[in-house]
């Protein structure tokens, strides 16, 4: 089979080609490294923001701009440049907005979009040098750091009987929430949360309320 074939294969099989258009573009170092996929069980493949796709395999690298997506049944583990580390579940898009490791820690970027899904995360030495330079935002709220490892997922139709938003809970450290129009709350390890859309106050809940993640956990997220 053809190069060619193969990424056709991987581009429908993972609806890469939707993926991509549901992107924001920003302005980012497209060719820059990020990081590299320490595991994958199932598939999983990366798409720039100019089209160009490929599956990811142990070793493969991730760059800034890229989005990374898991397949079902499938999970990818990754470790970033500055130590951080990531594991997504399964059917995420997980976008690499501006990734960015410099001389000045003031210029350094760890800036993601959770399209779709969710993950597990541990902040490297950007999210502890430079908390203003490290974000995840989602359709619904915009997450930061007080040096962490965190779960959150974005629910759309997708968990069952649970209402849509964004789910979170804090392993280590703290975290802190916030929406448009709903203001930012803090949360520290032990806490579950949600938020159900932009013009809501991020809420804490009883883990009972956290199914979505408590129901299938993810390991953490650090690795060697």
């Amino acid at each position: 089979m053809t190069t060619h074939s193969l990424m056709f294969n991987a581009a429908r099989v993972l609806g890469i080609a939707v993926i991509v258009a549901a992107v924001p573009v920003d302005h980012v170092d497209a060719a820059a490294e990020a990081g590299k996929v320490v595991t994958v069980a199932g598939r999983a493949a990366a798409a720039t923001q100019t089209g160009d796709i490929r599956s990811l395999g142990r070793g493969g690298a991730v760059n800034s701009g890229d989005t990374v997506v898991t397949s079902s049944n499938s999970y990818v583990r990754m470790k970033f440049i500055d130590g951080a580390s990531v594991i997504l579940r399964p059917n995420s898009r997980f976008h690499i907005e501006n990734y960015k490791m410099a001389e000045k820690e003031e210029e350094n970027r760890s800036f993601f979009n959770l399209v779709k899904g969710g993950f597990r995360a541990v902040t490297g030495a950007i999210g502890r040098r430079n908390r203003s330079g490290y974000r995840v935002k989602t359709a619904v709220a915009t997450i930061g750091i007080r040096g962490t490892e965190y779960s959150m997922r974005t629910c759309a139709g997708d968990c069952g009987n649970n209402p849509d938003g964004d789910y979170y809970q804090v392993h280590e450290g703290g975290i802190f929430v916030g929406t448009e129009g709903g203001g930012q709350s803090d949360y520290q390890a032990g806490d579950f949360a949600y938020v159900q859309d932009p013009s809501m106050t991020p809420i804490g809940i009883p883990e009972a309320d956290a199914d979505p993640l408590t129901d299938d956990p993810l390991p953490p997220a650090a690795c060697d």
